[in-house]
């Protein structure tokens, strides 16, 4: 068994009301009032004895907890083949690689787990490390302990580990076996089976494997390693969320969600699992480096595991304006005061932490200005639900524009619809943008003229001022070249303004802070400032002689009201057929080069 079948639980995903095992209860009340109940809590010997697969899990991870080093293995049922096991085994044979899997004062073992062993590909391998394309293999693990990720890269023909990352915070993506056990936990939980009227089977759940959060619980505040099976019921146009703790093995609760109308039927996934997994995309766009040129543009591009469409190393006029850009997570959070909802991603459609995989290639878009007059070129990935726009589908893009006079701009787009009626997006935005080859400064506009931010620090666009041409920030080198920075406040068609969190941090040549491709970071419900970049940046250091990473994390508001719909998609009836509806958000910034007099 391998990753691919985490897709497939979402392509088979169906209506609770169907396919299930008909138990029902007319004792039981399947609609509650109340949008969030709390799980009583259930002794783990009592779970333990109703669910065999956590026994099962149980057992093995006390025998790890025994071994040298403490580390539960994937099983033979998901490893494909001798090289990901021989990949497995070097790894755990690396001083680096097994750094924290004991407590570092006490050296009692830790609960550690692999969680992936798969092919690397170009976006998982920093730009000073060497590694053969069939030899290199991508190892994660979690530790429970502290809430961190471990990643290596191993060359199974020199029996070697060339690199180790650790990721402070950051939450692998989840195996086969973790998925499963989050399926069982929520459909065994009575306040599941009381919420839906049925005793539901696996087949029903949907969004498995994917991150999530409830605000107030051990998921939030102890940073629990915590997932959403989510349950769908379009009679009542309704989700329900089961949020399920993987750190403690139990229910938190259950939470309700608006899907809001639907018209027509649920759209029948015709994909099939090789389409899903689409040789095209995967040789052409994920597993090599590509590249295009538009006018004065050189651009390289790549579609990466989960930080969807990566655009690097490209220049402007021979000139490098972008080592990487790209948007690591999308954050989507229901149910202000519970604060529910996911941590997504969006990549490649085979060995990927992703739900919302990789539709086709990228492809190109002309761009206009009013006079209709080409400008520019757009380089556009499309990333989707199987059975999107289905409740509880979703589909983004990351759009990258280029413009003639050598501005650029930097794009998400988020088609929807998601679980609910009332849901924030927020994608978190990764731009490496060079504005000088070494020491950089950045600085907002204070009403007056240009502040310089002598720290690493954050700051939210409702406290932004704004020049006469609606610059909010500036990018620039020693010798004043560089870049204006123009969030969204409305002006660009499908913003309604990016009411984005910004961060810069300081960028380090010893350390990796995103410079590969990203596992989770932060968490997908807070509505502060807390969205994961935060990391990177406490402790405040020095912005001086430093180059320069922008965070930068929108807000988007879905709206399904008749007439003002955003982020919203739909199936209506045209001439009788079928046909798909959207109203997509647009949010990123301009970069315009400064033109120095």
């Amino acid at each position: 068994m391998n990753y691919k079948l985490f897709i497939l639980l979402i392509t088979f995903a169906v209506l609770f009301s169907c396919n299930s095992d008909k138990k029902n209860n007319n004792n039981q009340n399947p609609i509650p009032e109340k949008h969030m109940v709390l799980a009583k809590p259930v002794p783990v010997t009592e779970l333990i004895s109703k669910i065999p697969e956590l026994a099962h899990y149980h057992k093995k991870l006390t025998e790890s907890l025994k071994s040298n080093p403490p580390i539960l293995l994937l099983d033979k049922s998901e490893i494909r083949d001798e090289k990901q096991e021989k990949a497995q085994n070097i790894a755990i044979h690396d001083k680096r690689f097994t750094r924290d899997v004991y407590h570092p004062e006490t050296r009692e073992p830790l609960r550690n787990e692999i969680m992936i062993v798969r092919e690397a590909l170009p976006g998982d391998i920093p730009k000073n490390v060497k590694c053969d394309k069939k030899d290199c293999y991508y190892v994660s693990m979690y530790n429970y302990f502290s809430n961190s990720s471990t990643v290596a890269l191993v060359d199974v023909k020199k029996e070697r580990v060339i690199h180790v990352k650790h990721i402070v915070g950051g939450q692998a993506e989840l195996s086969k076996r973790l998925t499963d056990l989050a399926i069982n936990i929520a459909i065994n939980s009575p306040e599941v089976i009381q919420a839906l009227g049925i005793n539901p089977n696996e087949k029903e759940a949907t969004m498995s494997n994917v991150k999530t959060a409830m605000n107030g619980t051990k998921c939030e505040r102890s940073k629990h390693l915590c997932v959403a099976p989510t349950f769908l019921n379009h009679i009542n146009k309704r989700a329900l969320w089961a949020i399920v703790d993987l750190t403690d093995w139990k229910l938190v609760g259950v939470a309700w969600t608006e899907l809001g109308d639907f018209e027509g039927d649920i759209p029948q996934n015709k994909t099939t699992e090789t389409e899903l997994q689409n040789d095209y995309v995967m040789e052409n766009f994920c597993e090599k480096n590509n590249d295009t040129t538009f006018g004065d543009w050189k651009v390289n591009y790549r579609i990466t595991s989960s930080d969807g469409l990566e655009v690097f190393d490209t220049k402007y006029k021979d000139r490098t304006v972008i080592r990487s850009s790209k948007i690591v997570d999308w954050h989507v959070s229901y149910l202000y005061k519970e604060g529910v909802g996911y941590s997504d991603a969006t990549g490649c459609p085979m060995f990927s932490s992703s739900a919302v995989v990789a539709f086709n290639g990228p492809y190109t878009e002309k761009i206009f200005d009013d006079s209709g007059k080409k400008i520019g070129t757009a380089l556009i990935q499309d990333f989707r639900s199987p059975i999107w726009p289905a409740p509880c589908n979703y589909r983004y893009q990351s759009r990258f524009e280029f413009y003639d006079d050598g501005s650029f701009r930097i794009t998400g787009v988020n088609h929807g619809r998601g679980c609910n009626t009332q849901g924030v997006y927020k994608p978190v935005f990764r731009m490496d943008i060079v504005a000088n080859e070494g020491e950089e400064d950045f600085s907002t506009w204070n009403g007056k003229k240009w502040q310089k931010w002598q720290k690493e620090k954050w700051m939210d666009q409702k406290n932004a001022k704004y020049t006469k041409e609606g610059y909010w920030m500036k990018l620039s080198g020693p010798n004043g070249s560089g870049y204006y920075i123009e969030p969204g406040v409305g002006q660009w068609p499908h913003n309604r303004g990016d009411s984005a969190f910004v961060y810069v941090s300081a960028w380090h040549q010893d350390k990796d802070e995103g410079d590969t491709d990203m596992i989770t970071i932060g968490t997908c419900c807070s509505y502060d400032y807390r969205q994961g970049p935060e990391k990177f940046i406490e402790p405040q250091e020095n912005l001086n002689g430093n180059h320069l990473i922008i965070w930068y994390v929108p807000r988007m508001h879905n709206d399904n009201t008749p007439g003002r719909e955003y982020c919203w998609a739909t199936q209506v009836v045209d001439n009788g057929k079928s046909k798909i509806k959207t109203w997509p958000g647009i949010v990123g910034p301009k970069f315009i080069p400064i033109q120095n007099k």
